[in-house]
């Protein structure tokens, strides 16, 4: 098979853990096809992911009909998800984010590790929290709280499954302790006390990445709307075009900050001396006349992402 010079395969292999050759072999000959069918002459990195998402989740839902509505509360969703990631630390990198349908999903995120990973650490696995819940959040804040949907139930029960381990299975828990707890036991191995315990600390696990991703999302308002309007409008976007993105809204802001202060100095150096003669009225009215014009732009002036 003949590929393409862009084609990454540490980039390959980091996003497929645990394929044997077999799954390897039929990623490839996807990939072919699908490069066959585009009538390219070899096989690009494009090729490679398209195989890999049509495998690991499914073959894209073309004719499914979605309304622009439900498009929109997606692109939001996934990018609460994305910018989350970017903005905690421990967070693995964006590799992409999608508002494709495959299978039984309208959208993903994807993350990759830099580089070879054996274990976890607690600050990762507390950053997978605050990811999860980002998609969650976003809906709240954009659509509000009444308007939140069943889409993110996975997420809920990826966090809480992560949270439940952390408490019952790593010691991660101060309350709880270096203890190892059996909870699928029926509480055969623990007390009731024991029980609730686990709870509480696994649902505050929950509330804190809650409040950080709610927080993130308000602090970066304007990212947020900018990414998902990409969403809407490319459908796909790669952790590099995210990042492009973002470094334009944010090198916008400065500039709009720096107009804003422009501005009223120059009205307020232009305010008219008391005349004593014609010619000092006259020169008066003019410098009147620019404020109101200057006021008036000052006025109409919209901010950035509005």
């Amino acid at each position: 098979v003949l590929k393409a010079d862009d084609i990454d395969m540490m980039i390959i292999g980091r996003g497929t853990p645990g394929f044997s050759g077999a799954d390897l072999a039929n990623l490839v000959n996807i990939a072919a096809l699908k490069a066959a069918m585009d009538g390219a002459k070899a096989v690009s990195m494009a090729d490679l992911e398209y195989a890999k998402d049509k495998i690991m989740m499914g073959s894209e839902r073309k004719s499914a009909v979605i309304s622009d509505e439900s498009r929109r509360l997606t692109a939001f969703h996934e990018g609460g998800h994305a910018l989350v990631a970017i903005h905690t630390d421990g967070a693995l990198p964006v590799h992409k984010a999608t508002i494709v349908p495959r299978g039984m999903s309208l959208g993903m995120v994807a993350q990759l590790p830099d580089k070879d990973e054996t274990s976890v650490s607690r600050k990762q696995m507390l950053a997978r929290l605050d990811v999860c819940m980002g998609g969650h959040v976003a809906e709240e804040i954009i659509f509000g709280e009444n308007e939140v949907t069943s889409g993110a139930s996975s997420n809920l029960q990826q966090a809480t499954t992560l949270a439940r381990a952390m408490v019952t299975k790593y010691g991660m828990s101060k309350q709880v302790g270096l203890v190892a707890h059996n909870y699928d036991d029926n509480g055969k191995s623990m007390s009731t006390e024991t029980r609730l315990l686990i709870e509480e600390e696994v649902k505050e696990f929950l509330e804190r990445s809650y409040n950080n991703a709610k927080t993130i999302l308000t602090t970066h308002s304007k990212e947020h709307h900018a990414l998902a309007s990409a969403l809407l409008e490319h459908e796909t976007l790669s952790g590099s075009q995210i990042k492009v993105l973002l470094a334009q809204v944010n090198s916008q802001q400065p500039q709009k900050q720096q107009q804003e202060v422009v501005v009223p100095q120059s009205t307020s150096q232009s305010n008219p001396i008391p005349p004593s003669t014609p010619s000092a009225a006259a020169s008066a009215a003019a410098a009147a006349a620019a404020v109101a014009i200057v006021a008036a732009k000052t006025q109409g002036i919209a901010p950035v992402g509005s």
